[in-house]
């Protein structure tokens, strides 16, 4: 009786030791393979979206959506185009059919307000 116990024991401990050399923790994983085998979920609660022009511009940083928001549209407008969609000044002023100085100051007038909104919100 004795000598099946040990024998079990044996066996367990030789199947843990095989088990530890294929196998290892989620802790010691690093980051980036939990990356690679990992999938994040993402839903339409989690960002705000945004529609300018034909693009939908969705933010995940609520401070900066309520931010966004309070700009006037011509602003947000720009500054999601510009910041977003990487256009310059020139491509945003064709679209609009407005001079680049005036879709630079929207912008320029845009990010002051917004840096002092997000000041206020922290």
């Amino acid at each position: 009786m004795k000598i099946r116990k040990r024998e079990q024991e044996k066996s367990r401990n030789r199947q843990f030791a095989r088990r530890s050399k294929r196998e290892i923790l989620f802790c010691e994983l690093s980051d980036m393979k939990n990356i690679e085998r990992g999938t994040e979920d993402n839903y339409s609660c989690d960002y705000t979206s945004f529609e300018v022009l034909n693009y939908t511009i969705q933010i995940s940083n609520e401070k900066l959506a309520v931010a966004l928001c309070k700009l006037s549209s011509k602003e947000r407008d720009v500054i999601l185009l510009r910041y977003f969609q990487s256009m310059s000044d020139q491509e945003i002023a064709e679209l609009y059919h407005v001079s680049r100085s005036a879709i630079y100051r929207r912008r320029s007038n845009g990010l002051k307000k917004l840096k002092t909104l997000l000041k206020e919100r922290n």
